[in-house]
């Protein structure tokens, strides 16, 4: 409020002094003016080319942001895969005893197996041998 009316104040004093003036020193006092003006006027062409590279320059900085939230899901995420690649993981300690075992069951399991081709002509020995007792 005190700025507009200081402002009222000080034009109604030039143009009381631009009154007293000649018409070349008029010129001159509006030049002066025009120029001072225009120094300090605002150049909105200006001011919105960098008013749009300053709201490019914030979307480019928003586009490269961290995602807090997206990356904890994510990483929550791959923590729970992880637990299940583990639980499907095949124990390899585990697998070389259980293997071992196995194989050394399969070795008793073969020395008990009865040998047939054995067995038949070992009867058959023993026929012709009980055959051959009888006849003599």
């Amino acid at each position: 409020m005190k700025t507009n009316q200081a402002f009222k104040r000080v034009v109604k004093k030039l143009s009381a002094v631009r009154a007293t003036l000649r018409s070349d020193e008029r010129k001159a006092l509006d030049n002066i003016i025009v120029d001072e003006v225009a120094a300090h006027k605002m150049n909105l062409a200006k001011t919105t080319a960098k008013s749009a590279a300053k709201a490019s320059a914030k979307t480019a900085v928003k586009a490269h942001k961290m995602n807090l939230a997206k990356v904890s899901a994510k990483s929550a995420a791959k923590a729970s895969a992880k637990t299940a690649v583990k639980a499907h993981k095949m124990n390899l300690a585990k697998t070389a005893a259980k293997s071992a075992a196995k194989t050394a069951a399969k070795a008793e399991v073969k020395a008990h197996k009865m040998n047939l081709a054995k067995t038949s002509a070992k009867a058959s020995a023993k026929a012709t041998a009980k055959a051959a007792a009888k006849v003599a």
